[in-house]
C-alpha cells in the first residue's frame, strides 16, 4: 500500500517518516500533520504490512514486528525489525533522491512505530534529522547502544509519553530514556497527564522540535 505523503506549497525544510502503532494504519496521524502548523514539513506516512502478532493470539493485522509480551522481558522480534526497516530505509533514500539531504530527514512514530523508529535511527548508516518517539520504548536497548557509532551522538531525540499509559508502562519508558541519556547529548524526554494516545500539548512540542531540529 502506498504512502499517505502530505506536501508542501514551497520546498519543504525537511521531511518527517511517522510510523504508526500496532493495528494501526498511516492514516492514523494525517489530520495532525495537515494542521498549519506543520505545514512547511513534508510528511511520509507508511503502513506496516499485516502479519500475525503473538500478543494478540496470532491475529493478522499491521505491524512492523511481532510483540511477544507486553513487559518486554522475553525476546524481541528484531527479525521483524530488520525486515521492516528495509520498507523504511528505501523512503529516506527516496527523500534523498528528491533532495532532501539525510541530516534533514526525522525519522519518528508512535507506539510500535516509535520502537521501530529508534531501532532504524540508531542503525541508520547515515546521521539522520532527528527521532521523534511518542508513548514508545527502546528495543533490543543493549543491543542498540552499544551499537550505536561516535558521529550519531549528537542526533538530536526526542520522547513523550503518558503517565497514565496503560499499554508501555511509563516504567519503562524511563528505563529506555536512561539508556539513551547514558550515550546522547541531546535527548529530551517529555511526560503528560494522559494514557497511551497523543494530547495537544504533547503535539505542540512536537512541532517546535521538528522545526528546531530542522533549522
Amino acid at each position: 500500500m502506498t504512502p499517505i505523503i502530505i506536501d508542501t506549497i514551497e520546498p519543504p525544510i525537511g521531511s518527517v517518516i511517522f510510523l504508526h502503532g500496532l493495528g494501526a494504519d498511516g492514516f492514523d496521524f494525517k489530520s495532525i500533520f495537515g494542521r498549519s502548523q506543520f505545514n512547511k514539513i513534508r510528511f511520509i506516512l507508511p503502513h506496516a504490512p499485516y502479519q500475525p502478532v503473538t500478543i494478540n493470539q496470532g491475529m493478522e493485522m499491521r505491524a512492523w514486528y511481532d510483540l511477544y509480551d507486553l513487559s518486554l522481558d522475553k525476546d524481541e522480534d528484531e527479525l521483524g525489525m530488520q525486515r521492516s526497516s528495509l520498507i523504511i530505509k528505501k523512503l529516506i533514500e527516496e527523500q534523498i533522491s528528491l533532495g532532501i539531504p539525510s541530516e534533514k530527514i526525522i525519522i519518528g512514530g508512535f507506539s510500535q512505530g516509535a520502537a521501530m523508529s529508534f531501532y532504524l535511527g540508531l542503525k541508520y548508516h547515515k546521521k539522520l534529522g532527528g527521532i521523534a518517539a511518542l508513548s514508545g520504548y527502546l528495543p533490543l536497548k543493549d543491543m542498540l547502544i552499544r551499537s550505536i557509532k561516535n558521529d550519531l551522538i549528537k542526533i538530536p531525540i526526542f520522547m513523550a509519553h503518558g503517565l497514565y499509559d496503560n499499554v508501555i508502562d511509563i516504567e519503562i519508558a524511563d528505563s529506555s530514556f536512561k539508556k539513551l541519556m547514558a550515550k546522547f547529548n541531546f535527548a529530551n524526554f517529555e511526560k503528560y497527564p494522559m494514557g497511551h494516545e497523543v494530547c495537544e500539548k504533547e503535539i505542540d512540542d512536537l512541532s517546535i522540535f521538528f522545526n528546531q531540529s530542522f533549522k
